[in-house]
């Protein structure tokens, strides 16, 4: 039987080519667990990429590529090396799977790849080593005889995810491993999957990063740590085990072990399949360790969020859902005061995956009874004829914190039922006649539609609003956009310590000159901004940004 055929274009969409391999392929997975270290093996490792394997076939079938380098894995318990030298998880082997799969994939191609195994760090030693974190690595092996690890740095996954980006492919990367030295703190380390670095090992490391970054570029500066493994957050997405100082296990689940990660990711997977947004698939993860006797180990997305987790998604940009953890004492929603989560909100309680938001047979309506900082508690409206489980999903029903920022609509406005019931649907308040507001409505002689401040002046950076091409649902959404940034804007820590104060700063830098809290910024198209967070004192600080740009929202 001839091999199928793949016809392509050049980059300008002529001059057709041939192709020849599977025309079916259109994604990429690389696969590696390790197991059978020389000390502190692991139980699981090789049986979580073995689990994400069977899965993958059984979706995606011919239309799936894997790589797969691991060590032999046979009923839970370790074995001696395979046979086949070429899927022994090593550096060479590694990197030369990787370069197939960059090689074979197409424009458009998506590529998943999944480390299960030891993670490490050594002290910064070079002008391109992150300061803060350290050089991070996976602990990969040597050859089949060979007793010795070798590692994989973040400036070479650096250098192998960017030519993946540039080739155009969409990129997952699960990390179920940690970087966390201070794990051998613990008297008992059994299945924390870091290792000490060893000096050692890499006496025959061939790949000098100092003076590859310094013929590469800025692009390749401080790769060696975790988030700035992403050359290009549009097109890759990275989900680790847990945060920088915390430590990734393998306990138990059915009495089997696995990794955490890896086994709550499958368990999603398999409900709500690969197309699901990164930052849903994420958000549920998050509650099933928050839920759990694992609540320590806190997994971080990094990167495109709304990029579909392997493969296209199938859902367009949204509100995003809040994900529920069912405590002792009741319901608790992962959001607070810091989210706008106001006394008496209401939500509805659906699980991931479930497509039609106005579905009754699983949803449950709740209000907001009592407000942290972070959570809130939640009691159902009625008596629930589905019981609510942890991972499901929150869509607010109301946001009444929006209300602090009142609407005046202009007399001149046509249509006015229709405006009050969009801005309710939105929870925004509408200014009654001569009482404060935030924003005015206003139609100009040119037939437009603008947006003005208190203080008269025209909200800058807004779309034109033609009466005859804009509705009042657009305009309701752009103020319910303005007054979502207001609350942001507005949040503060009102008792906060000093001692805590001073045990930070944080400001933003673009071409040499630090900007702090209160100053304006101008940025041109291209110019380089960096949001600088600084620990001066001696507990572990966490910061989550989240920015907007060409609409679609960004975490970190």
């Amino acid at each position: 039987m001839a091999t199928p055929e793949r016809i392509s274009f050049d980059e300008e969409g002529e001059r057709p080519y041939v192709v020849a391999y599977d025309q079916l392929v259109t994604h990429y997975a690389i696969l590696i667990g390790i197991n059978d270290y020389p000390d502190q093996p692991l139980e699981s490792a090789v049986r979580d990429v073995q689990d994400a394997k069977a899965y993958l076939e059984s979706m995606l079938q011919d239309a799936v590529k894997i790589y797969m380098v691991a060590t032999n894995h046979t009923n839970g318990t370790l074995s001696g090396p395979v046979n086949d030298s070429a899927l022994w998880p090593t550096y060479e082997n590694v990197i030369s799977v990787f370069e197939q799969a960059t090689s074979l994939a197409n424009p458009g191609d998506f590529v998943y790849i999944h480390y299960s195994g030891h993670g490490t760090r050594k002290p910064p030693n070079g002008e391109f080593s992150n300061r803060s974190t350290g050089d991070l690595a996976l602990v990969l092996l040597h050859e089949l005889e060979d007793k010795r690890v070798s590692y994989l740095w973040g400036y070479d996954l650096a250098r192998l995810l960017k030519a993946m980006v540039d080739k155009g492919l969409v990129i997952t990367l699960v990390l179920d491993c940690c970087f966390s030295a201070s794990v051998y703190r613990d008297h008992d380390d059994t299945g924390i999957r870091f290792l000490p670095y060893d000096a050692d090992s890499e006496s025959e490391y061939r790949f000098d990063p100092e003076e590859s970054f310094a013929s590469a570029g800025p692009a390749y500066r401080d790769a060696s740590a975790l988030p700035n493994w992403l050359i290009n957050p549009d097109r890759c997405a990275i989900l680790t085990a847990c945060g920088p100082h915390e430590k990734a296990a393998e306990p138990r689940f059915n009495g089997q072990r696995h990794g955490a990660l890896s086994y709550y990711l499958l368990e999603v997977l398999k409900t709500v399949g690969l197309t699901k947004r990164h930052s849903d698939i994420y958000d549920h993860i998050r509650a099933k360790f928050r839920g759990s006797s694992l609540s320590h180990q806190n997994p971080v997305l990094y990167g495109n969020g709304n990029q579909g987790f392997f493969g296209r998604t199938d859902k367009d940009v949204t509100t995003a859902a809040i994900p529920v953890v069912v405590t002792k004492s009741g319901l608790e929603l992962q959001a607070g005061h810091a989210h706008g989560v106001h006394d008496s909100d209401q939500l509805v309680l659906q699980p991931l995956g479930t497509d039609n938001p106005d579905s009754q047979e699983l949803s449950v309506v709740s209000k907001v009874v009592r407000i942290r900082a972070l959570t809130s508690d939640l009691e159902p409206l009625d008596l629930p004829s589905v019981r609510v489980r942890t991972g499901w999903m929150a869509e607010p029903i109301t946001r009444f914190s929006l209300q602090r920022f009142p609407i005046r609509l202009s007399s001149e406005l046509p249509y006015r039922d229709e405006w009050l019931t969009a801005l309710k649907a939105r929870s925004l308040d509408v200014a009654i006649e001569e009482a404060p507001f935030w924003v005015d409505v206003v139609f100009n002689n040119k037939r437009e539609y603008k947006i003005m401040d208190e203080s008269g002046h025209e909200v800058v950076n807004l779309p034109s609003m033609p009466r005859d091409q804009t509705s009042v649902n657009q305009i309701g959404d752009i103020l319910e956009h303005l007054a979502r940034f207001r609350l942001v804007r507005d949040l503060c820590n009102k008792t906060v310590a000093d001692s805590f104060r001073e045990s930070y700063d944080v400001y933003i830098q673009s071409g040499g000159v630090k900007y702090g809290p209160g100053m304006r910024l101008e940025v041109k198209h291209g110019a380089l901004v960096e949001l600088i967070a600084k620990n001066q004192g001696e507990k572990v600080l966490y910061v989550v940004t989240k920015t907007r740009r060409t609409g679609q929202s960004k975490e970190a």
